[in-house]
């Protein structure tokens, strides 16, 4: 009977309430370490992940938040700007008396009126170049081009149309004195050169 009291004495004291709480039975203690250390893994890779989560959620926030920088752009002696929006793919670059195919836009800074718009025609605008049949600023642009490429050209008056301007005209606007240009430029082609070009390569037909 002593050795039965005994017993119901311990087994009380693990369930008893302490003055430090509650006191667990430590076969209850051992199997929760047990799970614990079997469960960390596991718990390890789900936090893995969803730090990974939260990492590409905020990779895809910052692309899309973050604010597109614009082409840089270059100033040359004579004060013609340019950026360069499209590169192509490396053909003839033109020199005085080339034939040339450009398409083009062209607006008033300041105003922003449009007088020149062949960007969307399927047919360029040939010339030569040094002939003086497009603009200063344009002359020197399109020297510096290869075929493909596309420029967004700021032609300060002295290349554009001068101290003279230009009147207005049906469906064309007046062109102020000295007004600064923005202008679109795209070199379309330079025949003859471009071919040239090909073969070299050997990637002609």
């Amino acid at each position: 009977k002593k050795s039965n009291l005994i017993s119901m004495f311990f087994a009380l004291a693990w369930v008893m309430p302490t003055t430090h709480g509650l006191q667990l039975p430590l076969p209850r203690i051992a199997s929760h370490c047990i799970a614990s250390r079997c469960d960390a893994p596991l718990m390890a890779h789900e936090i893995g992940r969803r730090n990974a989560m939260r990492t590409a959620s905020g990779l895809v926030l910052l692309q899309l938040t973050r604010p597109k920088l614009a082409a840089a752009e270059v100033t040359t002696e004579s004060g013609l700007s340019y950026s360069i929006v499209k590169t192509g793919k490396g053909g003839g670059q033109p020199i005085a008396g080339d034939l040339i195919a450009i398409r083009f836009k062209g607006t008033v800074k300041s105003s922003g009126s449009v007088f020149d718009d062949i960007m969307a025609s399927p047919e360029p605008y040939y010339t030569r170049v040094g002939s003086g049949n497009v603009l200063p600023g344009v002359e020197e642009a399109v020297k510096l081009m290869h075929t493909g490429d596309v420029w967004d050209l700021t032609i300060p008056g002295k290349l554009a149309f001068g101290s003279k301007g230009r009147s207005a005209s049906p469906g064309k606007p007046r062109i102020p004195s000295d007004a600064t240009i923005s202008f679109v430029l795209e070199l379309v082609a330079v025949p003859g050169k471009d071919e040239e070009i090909l073969e070299a390569n050997d990637l002609s037909d």
